[in-house]
């Protein structure tokens, strides 16, 4: 990671037998002005410890020893005020990693300023999360291992992931759509995403794919072209598993980020010549970030970086 940029490795789970989900993040933040900063988070929702998400943050100059990020494995801790958590993850997928940008000289090129991939794209995350002494057994929670870095965060975006479909079980969602800004101006919407059918992996949006898209904090309708097909989604949250935080950015200032570690997901996908599939499940995630102000969307106060 270069002067003024960063790094974010991310898992996010859901237990197929219960509504509770996990997301935690490690992130390293070198902003234009200032020291750089290492910062460990975990969100929990889990209805058992609290009827809203818990959140512990804890920034720190770098990472301790011991804390780990990547495909394979999510070990660290984290303290904030009298609150605790740890965790030690292990995460097993089939796939190979997903690179959302394409074409990929995307990846170096100036523009978008941030860059992404689906390291584990569909996986199954086993280990344990404790928060202050209330102990998860995570046993093959379907999830996925992100890995963004970059110069700055968009202007605006989603990000949506599902599996886990009683209709098609072996199905997943790898869901991008993104907003930059160009000087003064906004972009349209470009999506990036790959739709997971057990052995065909159809790609999703791109360059010059024209997304149709409505979006906003707790929800999405979305028609996403492909080649020689078309997804058209849904996906909507409640706040009682939905948080607020923001992100600091590279270049200053932040971003509004509401993230729900559950959400009700449905998907059609139509293509000439194939039967239309039809999916839903409620083993989603979903994200929106913002540099604009969100009316009635309260961050938490977590630590800065």
């Amino acid at each position: 990671m270069s002067a003024g940029g960063y790094e974010s490795w991310f898992v996010s789970a859901r237990d197929p037998a219960s509504p509770r989900a996990l997301w935690i993040r490690h992130t390293t933040l070198r902003p234009a002005v200032g020291p750089e900063s290492a910062a460990l988070w975990c969100t929990l929702v889990d209805q058992d410890l609290s009827q809203r998400p818990v959140v512990v943050k804890e920034v720190c100059g770098a990472f301790p020893p011991g804390a780990a990020a990547g495909p394979g494995q999510f070990r660290g801790a984290a303290a904030m005020a009298e609150q605790n958590a740890r965790w030690d993850l292990a995460i097993t997928g089939g796939q190979p990693t997903l690179r959302l940008l394409r074409p990929a000289m995307l990846y170096r090129a100036p523009l978008p300023r941030t860059k992404l991939e689906a390291s584990v794209p569909d996986g199954l995350v086993t280990g344990m999360l404790d928060i202050d002494g209330h102990q998860v057994g995570v046993d093959r929670w379907r999830g996925t291992v992100g890995h963004n870095w970059g110069a700055e965060h968009a202007d605006c975006w989603v990000w949506l992931h599902a599996a886990g479909f009683g209709a098609a079980p072996q199905a997943w969602l790898e869901l991008v759509l993104a907003r930059i800004k160009i000087g003064p101006v906004r972009s349209p919407w470009t999506a990036m995403g790959a739709l997971g059918l057990g052995r065909e992996l159809i790609p999703l949006g791109g360059l010059g794919r024209r997304p149709k898209v409505s979006a906003g904090p707790g929800q999405l309708t979305a028609g996403i072209p492909a080649p020689g097909a078309r997804l058209d989604l849904t996906a909507s949250t409640t706040d009682d598993d939905a948080v607020a935080v923001t992100y600091a950015d590279p270049r200053g200032g932040t971003r509004v980020v509401r993230h729900a570690a559950l959400a009700t997901v449905e998907l059609t996908f139509r293509r000439p010549g194939h039967s239309e599939l039809t999916m839903s499940g409620t083993c989603g995630a979903y994200e929106y970030g913002t540099s604009q102000h969100l009316a009635g969307i309260v961050p938490r106060p977590l630590p800065d970086g």
